[in-house]
């Protein structure tokens, strides 16, 4: 009796979940999935945002040990836009460096893709390889390979790349764009270890294609490039859009600026060297430059999917 009893009351507890249709048990699965994610945004950053805002419009001070506030209203944003001579120069620099680096990481990431969707021996393992990058992507691994004198040598060995400008150059090409290309081979190393992720999406993406679609084109007699132009890009159009989003966000976190000629540094680097400086009231304008960094990342991204967004295909 006790066994049927508990049997019964699994079925009870399970029968709400058993009778509700398929969307609403994707919408719930979803949400299950977005816990831990929201955890994150509501304990980790919406607090922290918030803090930075409040500290962004005041004056900050010690006082006992604490610091205390004084409101002081947009003066902060006014110091950092208009006193400070490098920020608008080096947040240039980050939005420039954005809009060469996220087109090219696009294309080669789906490039990447598509050749690891192919149908021959060993894609496992290859595709196995591509994940390597995800793993060079995190914050140790990054350091220590940029340390490392090996890789610098190797590095500057062979991404050599004056015979190429010079190749280029001779051929007519104009100079604007023989240093844009010149650009992207040199940094070719940095771009592989950072679009790993946006290979996976775009894979994820290629083998949700129906192969009926590509059958169709060929009995309809379509050429590799139209099947490129009229199947595989309107389909994986969507993965565009999201791996836009990852691509120009993580640009802008790992954002590099020129402090001089030699010397390099990260923007988020150059906003901590202004912060903690030993006076309490850069604080404020540390705060001022954080938070105009965020709102400058999140306008570029609205207004690059506003525009993208337009041509996205949504297959039902």
């Amino acid at each position: 009796m006790k066994k049927e009893t508990k049997t019964e009351t699994k079925k009870s507890a399970l029968s709400w979940y058993k009778r509700m249709d398929f969307s609403k048990k994707t919408a719930l699965w979803g949400i299950i999935f977005l816990l831990p994610w929201l955890t994150g945004l509501i304990f980790f950053f919406i607090r922290p945002l918030i803090n930075t805002l409040w500290f962004s419009l005041c004056s900050m001070e010690m006082v006992n040990g604490k610091f205390t506030g004084t409101f002081i209203g947009l003066e902060n944003f006014k110091w950092v836009t208009g006193v400070n001579p490098d920020y608008n120069r080096y947040l240039a620099q980050a939005f420039t460096n954005m809009i060469k680096e996220v087109p090219f990481q696009i294309f080669l990431a789906l490039f990447i893709a598509m050749l690891l969707n192919g149908e021959y021996k060993g894609r496992g393992f290859f595709r196995a390889i591509f994940v390597i990058p995800i793993i060079l992507a995190t914050g140790v691994a990054t350091f220590k390979l940029r340390e490392s004198s090996l890789a610098t040598v190797a590095a500057e060995s062979v991404m050599d790349m004056k015979w190429l400008e010079n190749l280029v150059t001779n051929s007519g090409i104009p100079e604007e764009l023989t240093s844009l290309l010149v650009t992207y081979v040199e940094n070719i190393f940095q771009v592989v270890t950072t679009c790993g992720v946006q290979v996976l999406l775009f894979l994820s993406g290629l083998q949700a294609i129906s192969p009926t679609l590509y059958e169709v084109a060929k009995m309809e007699g379509c050429t590799q490039f139209e099947t490129f132009c009229k199947i595989t890009l309107p389909m994986v159009s969507p993965t565009i859009l999201v791996c836009l989003v990852y691509s120009i966000s993580e640009s802008f976190a790992s954002a590099q600026i020129k402090v001089s000629e030699t010397v390099t540094q990260s923007f988020s680097s150059y906003i901590q060297s202004i912060t903690f400086n030993g006076q309490a009231q850069y604080y404020g304008y540390g705060a001022a430059m954080s938070f105009i960094y965020f709102a400058a990342t999140l306008v570029t991204i609205g207004v690059v999917c506003g525009i993208v967004s337009k041509g996205v295909f949504y297959y039902d």
